[in-house]
């Protein structure tokens, strides 16, 4: 019973839900990519843009910032150096005469408290988040903008992260956002995403506050939103750019982070699991966050389970969990060393999101006053 109650947890999230709601949506056909032509005037937007010794992106960052078909007087980029010690700085002190302004966040802080620094000052109708090794497309922002003008009832845009696969292989991080991509059609389509893209997301001026440092910025935002009585919509024609993982153990620690940041920020609005007063909001957040972050939890059902089921077959899957997670360990290993298992990609992701699950709710449980929200880059860590 507890194999059997771990892997049908499992397989409701990876399979189960999004069935559901594709069933629900006609496959995601009820709704739709927003970002229909209006006749209203463009609003004024500030683009935030944290951080740290990003030598290596910033230029193109910029570039593709200056190249965005949007009217150059009704958008600027504010580029938060979090005490960057590259020469994030100086780069980006060459475009300063161009819409482009450079604050130095003194010690380092992290993205939210950068967010929360830039706050008070912002005077436009928008505010968008973005990553310093996220790229535009050029069409990114008008997309959102008239995804925010053509709903009423939408209080954030979010877009979609390409990652691009720079290197002759990767770590299964790939698949993991195609499969994400998916759910946040699906959810908005039903109703509304439950977490927006860090990486490019749109939010109304009067629904932007300021955060706790240790939370999941991204995340607390869209459901303040959804508390608010409006709805985050999806965009996927608005698009950003970055190199993907090539080691899951990169994207380990960053998991872990954000996992956790996520459970300070649900804590901080449990109310909206209530499926009486909230819904569809309540289903979705439930099935699409919360049974994820707990999945450490079914996996350890599934091996304690048939550990002591006290039969062939179960003994069986208990040897074919223990030599997935050993050759998930192994890869991860190999991948430290710079070496590669053919074959190992995604099972060592699954291994590494499993140790993140774990880790972020021990984290929540015993460090949850703990607010450093400093982050350091994850992706192609290893080409710096």
């Amino acid at each position: 019973m507890l194999f059997w109650a771990g892997f049908g947890l499992l397989l409701y999230h990876l399979a189960g839900y999004p069935l559901l709601e594709w069933f629900l949506t006609r496959g995601g056909k009820t709704g739709q990519d927003t970002a229909e032509k209006t006749t209203e005037a463009l609003p004024t937007v500030t683009v935030l843009c944290p951080s740290y010794n990003e030598e290596l992106h910033i230029k193109e960052k910029i570039e593709s910032f200056l190249a965005l078909d949007y009217p150059p007087d009704k958008i600027k980029m504010l580029v938060i150096s979090d005490d960057s010690t590259d020469k994030t700085n100086s780069i980006v002190q060459k475009y300063t005469d161009r819409n482009i302004e450079l604050v130095i966040q003194h010690p380092r802080g992290g993205k939210q408290r950068a967010h929360n620094r830039a706050e008070p000052g912002i005077g436009t109708d928008l505010v968008l988040s973005t990553d310093a090794n996220s790229i535009f497309a050029p069409d990114a922002v008008l997309l959102l903008v008239k995804a925010l003008q053509s709903e009423p009832k939408a209080g954030m845009a979010v877009g979609e992260l390409k990652l691009v696969r720079a290197g002759c292989s990767e770590s299964g991080e790939g698949l993991y956002w195609k499969y994400e991509a998916w759910l946040k059609k699906l959810d908005s389509a039903l109703h509304s995403v439950i977490c927006a893209n860090g990486s490019l997301f749109l939010i109304r001026r009067d629904l932007f506050g300021q955060v706790r440092p240790n939370t999941a910025d991204d995340f607390e935002r869209t459901l303040l939103v959804l508390a608010s009585g409006k709805k985050a919509v999806y965009v996927p024609r608005a698009t950003v750019r970055e190199d993907v993982s090539e080691q899951a153990i990169e994207e380990l620690g960053r998991k872990a982070r954000i996992i956790r940041g996520e459970w300070i920020a649900l804590a901080k609005y449990a109310r909206l699991l209530n499926p009486f007063r909230f819904g569809k909001t309540a289903f979705i957040l439930f099935s699409h966050k919360l049974v994820r972050w707990l999945f450490w939890l079914f996996l350890l059902m599934m091996l304690i389970g048939s550990a002591f089921a006290g039969s062939e077959f179960y003994t069986w899957l208990f040897w074919l969990q223990i030599l997935f997670y050993a050759v998930g360990a192994a890869g991860l290993i190999l991948q430290k060393q710079g070496k590669r298992l053919p074959g190992t990609g995604l099972i060592s992701y699954v291994t590494a999101m499993g140790w993140a699950s774990l880790l972020a709710f021990l984290q929540f449980v015993f460090f949850n006053d703990h607010d450093s929200g400093i982050w350091n880059t994850a992706r192609n860590q290893s080409t710096r």
